[in-house]
């Protein structure tokens, strides 16, 4: 819940600064064809749909089966070009974490978070991404002779994700890949192979940009990445491995953390390998909420590059 405080507190912040800006900066009339070239800083929150988690809801993989409890800051940084306030394209670097915990489902009886409690389950991991999308702002077709301050927009990308599971045991957080927790690589299970950790996602998503002035912008924007992998969190199969095949394939230190870390049943009740550990069909997602101020490159005193500032009030569009 701090983390959501931080990010409304900012979108308030700037909302009474951005109320301030209009009686001084008036509006700014289409001339002619213009670019913007914007840098971009985010602060924002983020969160998981996976196998592990969720809410006592049970809704699978959309936005409300979030428990915002797991909620962790983001970081980014991007730089955005945008021609005639319509098309955009953005690149970006993020930084953030995700975490997920099966022990906040206790007493839940619906949907995935059935016996989930049970399962006592956990993972997070930190997340750095690199990202390319387009933007298109629809509203700038609806009328050519004004820009609007505010602009909702949509955008959707690719990109490539860094990231590596681990498990919170005890106080310390134990990298998973290595573990092999579903018997990735074993002779046993010939079908599963070890995972990658740096993988290509798709990004999709929309919010609204604010101009504050000619020269300072702010947007609040709402994203999912889609990845089509299902071991963010290092759970995939619904089966349960043989934990006697530990010793035989991994490192003595490692075989003993295996053996505890995948299935954690007991650390809540009698061992619970009756309770799939995955699901194969749903692959895992995640979600963001961000705040980011942009820089517009291009403002100079009384011309936004093609956009000349007009001297009257006329709101809600320059």
């Amino acid at each position: 819940m701090h983390t959501t405080r931080i990010i409304l507190s900012l979108v308030f912040f700037f909302l009474a600064a951005s109320s301030s800006a209009v009686a001084q900066y008036g509006y700014l009339s289409f001339d002619e064809p213009g670019v913007r070239k914007e840098v971009n800083l985010g602060f924002g929150v983020m969160n998981t749909n996976t196998d592990i988690g969720g809410n006592l809801g049970g809704r699978g993989q959309v936005v409300g089966a979030n428990n915002f409890r797991n909620s962790k800051l983001s970081f980014s940084l991007g730089f955005t070009y945008t021609i005639n306030r319509l098309f955009a394209l953005h690149g970006e670097v993020l930084y953030g974490r995700i975490e997920a915990y099966d022990s906040l489902l206790k007493g839940a009886s619906q949907g995935d978070a059935v016996g989930r409690y049970e399962r006592n389950l956990n993972f997070g991991s930190n997340i750095f991404e690199i990202a390319v999308s387009g933007e298109i702002h629809p509203i700038s077709l609806l009328n050519s002779e004004r820009q609007w301050r505010f602009s909702p927009y949509v955008f959707a990308g690719v990109g490539l994700l860094k990231f590596k599971p681990q498990a919170l045991y005890g106080t310390e957080w134990i990298d998973l890949p290595e573990l092999r927790l579903e018997g990735q690589g074993f002779a046993e299970y010939p079908d599963r192979q070890p995972y990658k950790t740096t993988i290509p996602f798709a990004p999709f998503g929309g919010g609204v940009r604010y101009d504050v002035s000619p020269r300072f912008v702010i947007r609040l924007e709402v994203n999912r990445r889609f990845l089509g992998k299902d071991y963010l969190d290092d759970v995939h199969e619904g089966d349960w491995v043989d934990p006697t095949l530990f010793a035989k394939y991994l490192e003595p230190d490692k075989a003993a953390l295996a053996t505890v870390l995948y299935n954690r049943s007991p650390g809540i009740n009698p061992p619970r390998n009756t309770r799939p550990r995955g699901n194969t069909r749903n692959n895992d997602a995640y979600w963001g909420v961000v705040m980011k101020i942009g820089f517009n490159l291009e403002a100079n005193s009384g011309v936004d590059n093609g956009f000349r500032r007009g001297k009257g009030i006329k709101c809600p569009y320059w």
